[in-house]
């Protein structure tokens, strides 16, 4: 069976995001960059701590964060098309700034790139022959992949084992990112960003060059 070419797109994604995940854990302070929960939990901590410094920087990431998802929204309406090669060059760059940002610039403002370019990746990316599927992280992929391979061993409806493989490939793919991106950064630091540019290619390649059935 050929896959579709938005399938082949998201899970290509899903492994971008893998690798952003798994640089930032590896070379930024082991935080998680793809997501606003702990910030947000950081931003609230610093708020009731005092501490108008850190909460500025927590505000800004939010600020990006929201920015990232307002920028994907808003453009198919002002450009009239989808925004995937956008979300291809963003992540790009991103990938670049972060190899050349300096090891001194603190872990939290490094994530900046991160935060943005996931949110706008989240938004392009977030459907899979229908399902809500984020190619960013990993939590609900991990719940609808277990409830419906669990719902697939009680009831044995074969209709549950698409929503497994979408779920399951998701996880997979974005697992292989985080390996990569953590067993390069072993050797070679921040630089072991490039990774993440690699692995747009294929994606760049199939949106601009390849017809998908």
């Amino acid at each position: 069976m050929k896959m579709k070419q938005q399938n082949f797109l998201h899970y290509n994604m899903a492994l971008v995001g893998g690798i952003f995940g798994g640089f930032a854990v590896c070379n930024l302070g082991e935080v998680f960059g793809n997501a606003q929960t702990l910030n947000l939990l950081m931003f609230v901590k610093s708020l009731v701590q005092g501490e108008p410094g850190v909460l500025l920087l927590r505000f800004l990431a939010a600020l990006l964060y929201f920015f990232g998802f307002a920028l994907a929204a808003v453009l198919p309406k002002l450009i009239k098309r989808r925004t995937e090669e956008l979300s291809f060059a963003i992540d790009a760059a991103a990938f670049v700034v972060l190899m050349c940002l300096p090891e001194s610039v603190s872990p939290l403002i490094s994530l900046y790139p991160i935060f943005f370019a996931t949110a706008f990746q989240w938004t392009t990316f977030e459907y899979i022959d229908g399902y809500s599927c984020s190619t960013i992280f990993s939590s609900n992929n991990f719940r609808q992949f277990s409830t419906s391979l669990v719902q697939y061993a009680i009831d044995k409806d074969k209709s549950r084992l698409s929503k497994t493989r979408v779920f399951g490939l998701t996880l997979l793919y974005f697992q292989v990112g985080v390996a990569a991106a953590c067993a390069l950064s072993i050797f070679f630091g921040r630089l072991s960003a490039v990774v993440g540019i690699a692995a747009l290619l294929p994606a760049v390649y199939v949106k601009l060059f390849r017809t998908f059935a």
